[in-house]
């Protein structure tokens, strides 16, 4: 029969290393901890400002008019969305202020012209529709980033461009090009929380 001897302490050291017990002494591990509190301060300080830029503005549901900062262009799409919108409180995310987008009118209306020269008398809709932007003239476009609940509560993002014209809001239809040509005058990283 044998005895039971009982163990030294390295092989009591080994078997505890092994089972993944240590005291935080170890190189290994202080190099962990210092680059998980590092990884936490740089989300913090870096991480969470981006974030916060496109996640919903829970303290900051679309009111219908009398913001701290009046502007009548965000009150009238504000109005807008109340109209046309099921959800009753949507959220803004973004908005850009509202300009005159004279570049793309000039082009618009040379484009139009051109197009009404070169179809001659055959088509009059096109010199209708350049006269009509010369009597227009250029549009004052906004755009808003927001959120709606659906019926089932779920949010829905949106992304919309409006037009602005003796105090009546339009929406642009987002799958046009001139809603892509719009688009370029509002970049993304150019726009109000």
């Amino acid at each position: 029969m044998k005895t039971i001897e009982p163990r030294d302490d390295a092989q009591r050291q080994v078997e505890r290393h092994r089972r993944g017990r240590t005291d935080g002494s170890s190189p290994r591990d202080r190099i962990v901890i210092t680059a998980t509190v590092a990884g936490v301060i740089a989300f913090v300080l870096i991480g969470i400002p981006f974030l916060k830029r496109d996640l919903p503005n829970e303290g900051r549901p679309v009111a219908a008019a009398g913001d701290l900062n009046a502007d009548p262009d965000r009150d009238a799409v504000r109005e807008w969305l109340h109209a046309n919108y099921a959800d009753p409180h949507p959220r803004e995310i973004r908005w850009w202020p509202a300009r005159t987008l004279d570049d793309l009118h000039r082009k618009q209306l040379l484009a139009a012209k051109d197009a009404a020269e070169d179809s001659g008398d055959d088509d009059p809709e096109l010199r209708d529709y350049a006269e009509q932007l010369e009597r227009n003239g250029p549009d004052r476009v906004c755009r808003l980033k927001f959120y709606t609940k659906n019926e089932v509560g779920a949010l829905i993002r949106h992304d919309e461009l409006f037009t602005l014209r003796g105090g009546r809001v339009r929406l642009v239809p987002g799958d046009t090009t001139v809603a892509d040509a719009m688009r370029k005058y509002f970049p993304e990283d150019g726009g109000q929380p």
